[in-house]
């Protein structure tokens, strides 16, 4: 369950890869449909003049008047620049008069104009010229895309029809635009590229960072499993270390109960002290810390004095050395021995009798473990002091 959870903070990769091409070919889609509206914009800019250019020869044709076709052709037409890419036609009613140069003239002349004008498109242009209105329009001859500029005019009661047709390659393929066109091309493409790399770099370094705090919340979390549990064992050492630990008599039966159960406790040892009046259980107990160790469980009584170590397999010669160690001001009243727990009832009466058979307080709560301070023992002195 947590697996998934962290994995849900990760971005997929695969589906931000697909999302972006989607994007891309979106964006790349529209930038084209832009880019021909931009070029058929260009186009129709340049149709516009043609259409201008073509209405100032007609203009020239009509100054003046009497002009045989072949002196039209020869005065006007013929001058005019014309290429392979950029040229002129001129009919009167089907017939071819001129197209773009002497030769191409003699290969059309006296022709139907359907032998020149072959495709449906170009043919429907020349078609449907209106009288004395120039009009363009984009044809396809010879497989190529031209820019067509005509119009239907009378001289000399003829219907005549004049076009110039101008290549579209020769329109988009000049310098300045396709520079122009060419830099726009190189800039979408640099666009394109960050929009869809970028994204992908940001989810894989997103994915990178998830997945170092994922870790480093696992870390955490097992420092803090383990310092728990150390924290749990500190805490536990601490409670039942004897040696940072002082009972009340009343937590007495408590202990023997547990180690009678306990066979490899034996032999336990019993020692009896009284200290002085002017003693202090918190003085006797801190001036002896270093002596009593982990086996030595202390228990006192503050209001008769008394200061009672039960040591852990401890026998009656060692019981005797710690005894003999104690420095305070205190007598030691008895050390008694239990070498099995057959011994231990009696041997703990032997030791309670030693003692005058202290009356177990039962006022702190049984058990409980206390620190070896003074404030006990000087509320019994209080009461001493008021009787």
């Amino acid at each position: 369950m947590k697996k998934t959870k962290e994995k849900s903070g990760l971005i997929s990769i695969p589906k931000i890869l697909l999302l972006m091409i989607l994007v891309v070919t979106a964006l790349v889609a529209l930038t084209y449909f832009e880019m021909q509206r931009y070029e058929d914009g260009i186009l129709d800019v340049c149709a516009t003049q043609q259409d201008s250019y073509v209405q100032l020869v007609i203009d020239q044709i009509n100054l003046k008047e009497n002009r045989t076709d072949q002196e039209i052709i020869e005065s006007i037409l013929s001058t005019l620049d014309s290429s392979s890419n950029r040229y002129w036609t001129f009919s009167k009613d089907q017939t071819m008069l001129y197209v773009k140069d002497a030769l191409e003239t003699n290969r059309y002349q006296a022709l139907n104009a359907n032998s020149y004008y072959t495709t449906d498109s170009s043919m429907g242009f020349i078609t449907n010229l209106e009288l004395n209105k120039v009009k363009h329009e984009r044809i396809f001859l010879d497989n190529k895309e031209y820019i067509a500029s005509g119009a239907l005019f009378e001289y000399e009661g003829e219907e005549y029809r004049i076009c110039l047709l101008t290549n579209t390659t020769v329109l988009l393929d000049n310098n300045k635009f396709l520079g122009s066109k060419m830099e726009l091309i190189i800039i979408f493409v640099v666009v394109y590229s960050a929009v869809f790399v970028f994204p992908i770099a940001l989810a894989i370094l997103n994915n990178k960072n998830k997945k170092k705090v994922f870790t480093t919340q696992a870390d955490l979390r097992e420092a803090n499993t383990a310092i728990e549990v150390l924290n749990e064992k500190i805490v536990k050492d601490e409670i039942y270390d004897n040696r940072l630990n002082l009972f009340n008599f009343s937590a007495i039966d408590t202990f023997l109960e547990e180690y009678k159960k306990e066979v490899k406790a034996f032999p336990l040892s019993f020692i009896a002290f009284e200290y002085g009046q002017k003693e202090t259980v918190s003085n006797f107990f801190g001036h002896n810390c270093v002596l009593f160790g982990k086996r030595d469980i202390k228990f006192y009584d503050g209001k008769n004095h008394l200061a009672l170590i039960l040591s852990v397999k401890c026998d009656n010669d060692k019981a005797k050395e710690i005894a003999g160690r104690v420095k305070a001001d205190c007598k030691l009243l008895a050390i008694e021995t239990a070498k099995s727990r057959l011994d231990l009832k009696e041997s703990y009466d032997r030791i309670m009798n030693a003692m005058g058979n202290p009356e177990i307080i039962s006022g702190l709560p049984k058990g409980k473990p206390m620190r070896p301070d003074s404030r006990t023992e000087s509320r019994y002195r209080a009461k001493e002091d008021q009787n």
